[in-house]
């Protein structure tokens, strides 16, 4: 996440210019940012959205309405693709949008390298915030760019991981998901497939002789998990998917994929697709904190059953197992929904313990053609 120095300095900035409210994706990797705009009092007001989509729509829409810079946010890398198709829309229309990116990778590197050379082809105006000491002389510069109608300009702020000693100082905020992956490792059928979201912190997790052949999904992409499950499941219908999600990736992409699978289902000889949606109750670390109100908790259990599907819920550890068994059991793809800590590295390491003594199929070869 952007160093919280910076954040504060990107915030004063924005207050100075007396942006009204700041539309953005609360992943993890935004969570400085997103603390430093609580931290105001709503000076300028933080709005969260499901995607980075929705918040440079939101962004393009304010500059339209009231002539004034809209300014949206989001992650990097992958996540920040999702900018592009609105920024170019503005561009189009010669609208003031401020992008703000907060990127995982070097400057210039693999996904992240692509993605900001597509950010400066429908950015009139890129800039890389190197320090604090930049912010202001930046930000100030691409908002008079903006307010010229020259049409969306970006600002990358630079990156460093999350400290995870912080991230884990908040016992009691949920269920520990290591009892939820130990209940779950001695259950898994033994034809089955375990999908981890590719932005879920799986150091660790891989093939362990005897064990169960973690698959990941799209690395970088929030919520890849489910859909990719959904076509494991489509290609093996007959086997037992289980995909395992944060809540961050299921309000990026798993929402909507829930009506795919309902409207897929049916044609399923084993319903058994299970999604654990781990949820903490936001998108970013700052409601870890357990004096601070949690203000983002999506029924995704009750969305489930609104589709037909089998939704459970669980905050109790007692119950966990129970859960399992009837997600496992039911009769209709289930979402399995856990009220959970902070995700750490590691989390889902045990999956490749000695008490899982499942692997996955592989998959048959297609016939070539001949």
């Amino acid at each position: 996440m952007p160093d919280p120095s910076v954040a504060d300095a990107l915030v004063a900035r924005l207050r100075a210019w007396r942006v009204p409210r700041v539309f953005g994706h609360p992943a993890a990797a935004v969570g400085s940012l997103v603390e430093a705009l609580d931290a105001t009092g709503a000076d300028p007001e933080f709005v969260p959205t499901r995607d980075a989509g929705s918040a440079v729509v939101m962004a393009a829409g304010h500059a339209r309405f009231t002539g004034g810079p809209g300014v949206c946010l989001a992650a990097g890398g992958v996540a920040a693709a999702g900018l592009l198709a609105g920024l170019d829309a503005a561009r189009c229309a010669g609208l003031p949008v401020l992008a703000v990116v907060a990127d995982p990778g070097p400057i210039g590197s693999g996904v992240t390298g692509v993605v900001q050379r597509q950010l400066g082809e429908v950015c009139h105006h890129l800039r890389h915030v190197a320090g604090p000491e930049w912010v202001p002389e930046l930000v100030d510069e691409a908002l008079r760019a903006a307010s010229r109608g020259g049409g969306p300009v970006g600002l990358v702020l630079p990156y460093r991981p999350p400290d995870d000693g912080a991230r884990d100082a908040s016992p009691g905020a949920g269920l520990d998901v290591r009892l939820v992956i130990d209940e779950l490792s001695t259950r898994l059928p033994s034809n089955g497939t375990v999908i981890v979201d590719g932005t879920l912190p799986t150091a660790g997790t891989g093939h362990a002789p005897g064990a169960l052949d973690v698959v990941g999904g799209p690395a970088g992409l929030p919520g890849g998990a489910l859909p990719y499950a959904l076509a494991v499941k489509l290609a093996a219908p007959d086997r037992p998917v289980v995909a395992l999600v944060a809540d961050d990736g299921m309000r990026a992409h798993g929402l909507a994929e829930l009506v795919t699978i309902a409207r897929r289902r049916p044609a399923w000889p084993d319903p058994r697709l299970v999604v654990l949606v781990c949820n903490t109750r936001s998108g970013h670390p700052r409601h870890l904190a357990p004096a601070r109100p949690i203000t983002d908790d999506v029924p995704y259990a009750g969305w489930a059953r609104l589709l037909g599907l089998h939704g459970v819920r669980v905050d109790r550890p007692e119950l966990v197992g129970a859960a399992w068994d009837e997600a496992l059991n039911a009769d209709r793809p289930c979402l399995l929904e856990v009220m959970t800590d902070a995700l750490t590295h590691g989390s889902w390491d045990r999956l490749t313990g000695p008490m899982v003594e499942v692997s996955a199929q592989p998959p048959v070869p297609a016939p070539h053609p001949t």
